[in-house]
């Protein structure tokens, strides 16, 4: 799939097997990407790219990229759904692919997140039965992201999911409530 807004990730760090990372930076700059007439421009973000390691530590590392840098811009309620689906992106690429594993988040309108492997094999949602102990991990990203898709890398491929950075405000996503009357 094409992305909306082509960024160019910024230099990251590169995370040792054994230690959480060091918490991401605010990103360089803020970057406006045009718009046409009479439309608003908007700030884009890139956190990362943060090279994970082959290992189970992987998705704790990978949630603690996600809690600092979506604090930084925020977007603190978004964090929950963020660190919950990165962790099934993060653990099917352990589990289906080859390395290397590679995290970065970007910002726009709305939260994009890459995980990146080193196989050119696609995702491939499956029908768990109501035994089965995996196969629910892209459904549930399927149910709980704005989009989510794919696409190819020159080694690999990254697989994506978006979050509206709306579901942040007041009103949202278990926040406060919507109504403007407030009566029940």
């Amino acid at each position: 799939m094409d992305r909306t807004v082509p960024l160019e990730p910024l230099p990251g760090g590169t995370v040792a097997d054994q230690a959480f990372p060091a918490l991401p930076r605010p990103c360089a700059a803020p970057a406006t990407v045009g718009a046409s007439a009479g439309e608003e421009k908007v700030q884009s973000f890139v956190a990362g790219p943060w090279t994970l390691p082959w290992s189970p530590t992987a998705c704790a590392q990978a949630r603690s990229a996600i809690r600092d840098v979506l604090s930084r811009w925020g977007l603190s309620g978004l964090v929950p759904t963020t660190e919950l689906l990165v962790s099934e992106l993060v653990s099917n690429a352990l589990r289906h692919a080859v390395g290397p594993l590679v995290l970065t988040l970007e910002r726009v309108s709305d939260v994009r997140c890459l995980v990146s492997d080193g196989s050119s094999a696609p995702p491939r949602p499956t029908d768990a039965g109501l035994e089965a102990e995996h196969g629910r991990g892209l459904a549930l990203v399927g149910m709980l992201a704005a989009r989510w898709g794919w696409e190819h890398r020159p080694v690999g491929k990254s697989v994506w999911f978006e979050l509206s950075a709306d579901a942040d405000l007041p009103g949202r996503d278990g926040g406060e409530d919507d109504r403007k009357d407030g009566v029940t």
